[in-house]
């Protein structure tokens, strides 16, 4: 007959989600298949809470690495394309991250213990709790963040779309003030030299109207419309013939000595303009760079920060909500009163104990209420014991050998003492 009782239900009976839960609460399934309907429920309930927050994890963990892996190249705003790429890499971090969660809390469901029997939570038991509660916390935090930020997505869009424009209005206005010193130094260059163009442009055309007066006065003195009122080509013609020559020989020699200046200016004016070309390709090589960068400004970090700036108090609901999801199965253990599979579960370790030859010894610890719980290893003791023997019988049949051997030594020297003699040396 066994010594202990076997479970009424085999486990193989029960279907595999309520395995699965009893998984995740971190239970013996085998002792918990024997144990009332009570006790399997209550373990079903809080092994469907630690699954609870591995899916919520898996949902929050995803969305927030697709936040960050996700495409970043318009506003806020403008619904981006589904990246497929970025959804695989948020579904694997997403699941990787769930993965820890589960294993976390039902370390930390498994390892709380089930308190001192009763319902109530005493502020021992809950300082005892402390570590594992701040532990739940910050997994409950970490999981609320990107659901708050999933909740209020429209919020945040419209709030990040115009953070965005003014950031990028702050960008293009720092660049149009760093190039605007050198556009107004150009911009003063090219009009200096355009001056001295127009000037010699407008010496050009002084002497192009006098000429083209001293040729009326000319056809008119041809013509005989002066004040001697005598046509044809007298002295007063000829006169004026070559002044008119001279004018416009004196424009050719302008032209002919200004050449190289007004070539030399031409050339500085196209550099310039160049330069002013190039400035204004700059800006807006810096403009598009702005726009990016305002673009850019769509990370997880923002938007939480946004959330908390105009979500009030939802996002605080929300934490809130995920951690006292995170945390109830602590207190719910602390609450639980002791059933059949606590004392199973305390007979199967006291039995595999006796079984191993290791018996516990409570004690006081200085008249405290406390007790100093001490470990006796029998089968460590028997082990000790027997070795102890086992050497002390080897001391005494090593001792008789050498007795043995002393008296048969002594025997043969007695009737042969030539044989024992060393030669060389003296007897």
């Amino acid at each position: 007959m066994s010594d202990h009782a076997e479970p009424t239900t085999p486990l193989s009976d029960f279907n595999p989600f309520t395995r699965l839960l009893w998984y995740a609460a971190g239970v013996d399934r085998e002792v918990l298949a024997g144990c009332p309907y009570t006790d399997r429920v209550k373990w079903q309930g809080i092994g469907g809470i630690v699954l609870a927050t591995a899916i919520l994890a898996l949902v929050s963990g995803s969305y927030a690495f697709y936040v960050v892996f996700g495409p970043k190249d318009a506003t806020a705003i403008v619904d981006q394309p589904t990246s497929w790429p970025a959804v695989a890499t948020a579904l694997a971090c997403g699941l990787t991250w769930s993965l820890v969660v589960f294993n976390l809390d039902r370390f930390i469901v498994s390892s709380t213990g089930h308190g001192d029997g009763t319902e109530k939570v005493t502020l021992e038991e809950f300082i005892n709790a402390l570590p594992r509660l701040a532990m739940a916390a910050v997994i409950g935090f970490c999981l609320s963040a990107p659901l708050e930020i999933r909740i209020l997505k429209t919020e945040i869009d419209t709030a990040l779309a115009g953070k965005q424009k003014d950031q990028l209005l702050a960008w293009n206005k720092q660049t149009y003030e760093r190039f605007e010193r050198e556009r107004v130094d150009l911009t003063a260059k090219m009009e200096s030299v355009q001056k001295r163009l127009d000037a010699r442009a407008a010496g050009y055309e002084t002497q192009r109207q006098e000429i083209a007066k001293q040729r009326r006065a000319l056809e008119e003195e041809a013509e005989g419309n002066t004040a001697s009122g005598k046509a044809g080509r007298g002295p007063a013609y000829q006169v004026k013939d070559d002044n008119l020559k001279e004018m416009l020989a004196q424009l050719e020699r302008g032209k002919l000595e200004g050449a190289d200046l007004e070539q030399k200016l031409r050339a500085e004016m196209r550099a310039l303009q160049g330069q002013l070309d190039e400035q204004r390709a700059k800006i807006k090589r810096e403009e598009s760079d702005n726009e990016h960068r305002a673009e850019k400004m769509d990370g997880l970090m923002m938007r939480i920060h946004i959330s908390h700036e105009i979500g009030g108090a939802v996002p605080w609901l929300i934490a809130a909500m995920l951690l006292s999801i995170e945390i109830c199965p602590i207190f719910f253990k602390m609450m639980l009163t002791t059933g059949a599979y606590e004392y199973l579960v305390d007979q199967k370790k006291f039995l595999l104990l006796a079984r191993q030859g290791i018996r516990l010894h409570a004690s006081d610890v200085d008249g405290t209420k406390q007790l100093l719980i001490t470990p006796t290893y029998h089968q460590v003791e028997t082990e000790n014991h027997r070795q102890d023997l086992q050497h002390q019988a080897q001391r005494r049949l090593s001792s008789k050998v050498m007795y043995q051997h002393e008296v048969a030594t002594a025997e043969a020297i007695a009737e042969n003492p030539e044989d024992y003699l060393v030669e060389g040396v003296e007897p």
